[in-house]
This record gives C-alpha cells, sequence and structure tokens, in this order.
C-alpha cells in the first residue's frame, strides 16, 4: 500500500481526477459568434434567428441566440441598447419572424458587499452581546450577594 502512495502515477491520476473535475463544473458557455447591434437587427428581421434570451444589464440588453444552423451547443451573443426604438425594432421582427423560444431573464439586482457583510454578521453580534449582558448581569447578581 505504501508503494502506491509513493509513486508518481497515483498522485498523477489524483491530479488528472482534480482536473477533469475542475473542467466539469467550470465549463463555461463560450460563444461562438459575437454580433453588433446591426448585425443582429438584420438577421433578426431577415428570421435567421430561432432562439433569444435577452437579459438587462444596465442600460443595455445583453442578447444570446442561435440562428439557423446553429448546433445545439452553438450560439451567438449581442449587446442592444436598452431603448424604445430597439425594443420596438425587436418587437416588430420578432412579430414577423417565426422564432422558436425567446426567453426574458430578469435584471439581477446586485446587493452591496456592505449590506451583505452586515446581515450575515449583525445576528452573530446579537447574539453575542446577549450572552454578554447576560454574564455580565449574573457577575454582578453575586457580587451583590457576596457584599450583603
Amino acid at each position: 500500500m505504501k508503494r502506491i502512495f509513493r509513486s508518481k502515477v497515483f498522485y498523477l491520476l489524483i491530479f488528472l481526477v482534480t482536473l477533469g473535475i475542475v473542467l466539469i463544473f467550470n465549463n463555461d458557455k463560450v460563444p461562438t459568434e459575437k454580433l453588433t447591434k446591426d448585425e443582429f437587427f438584420t438577421t433578426l428581421e431577415d428570421g435567421k434567428v430561432t432562439f433569444l434570451e435577452l437579459e438587462p444589464q444596465k442600460s443595455v440588453y445583453e442578447i444570446s441566440g442561435r440562428l439557423v444552423g446553429y448546433e445545439k451547443d452553438q450560439y451567438f451573443i449581442a449587446s442592444v441598447p436598452n431603448s424604445e426604438i430597439s425594443l420596438d425594432r425587436m418587437n416588430n421582427a420578432v412579430r414577423e419572424q417565426d422564432i422558436g423560444k425567446i426567453e426574458f431573464m430578469p435584471q439581477d439586482i446586485e446587493t452591496s458587499g456592505w449590506v451583505n457583510l452586515f446581515t450575515t454578521t449583525i445576528p452573530f453580534m446579537i447574539i453575542f452581546i446577549l450572552v454578554f449582558v447576560s454574564f455580565l448581569f449574573l457577575f454582578v447578581i453575586k457580587r451583590m450577594k457576596h457584599s450583603k
């Protein structure tokens, strides 16, 4: 058994398994194609888009989707300004074309780091203060009993 652990093959195997696990869980989708705003609207109006996913990000819409002929794991991304003109243009093109699926993702609300810090630490601080005050009262009561 000691021979196995001393062997370089054992450590190489552990490294490869760890690397495989990291690669499986860190498999971010890489876009096949990045379209400009004009290219996106042109392909959308020409009916070459089969799937759309819109996600609002501050002053733009991050759009990902699939074009005609794309495989299941292929997709494009585009950024479109968050304006009435862009929304009207997208809505008109979607009404005219047969797009299989449209998903509208809600905007992620980012909380401040300070808010996260306070909401996670304040309950523990309150418990600590309550325990401290109760010990302080017990100490004061014992002192009062001994002084009489």
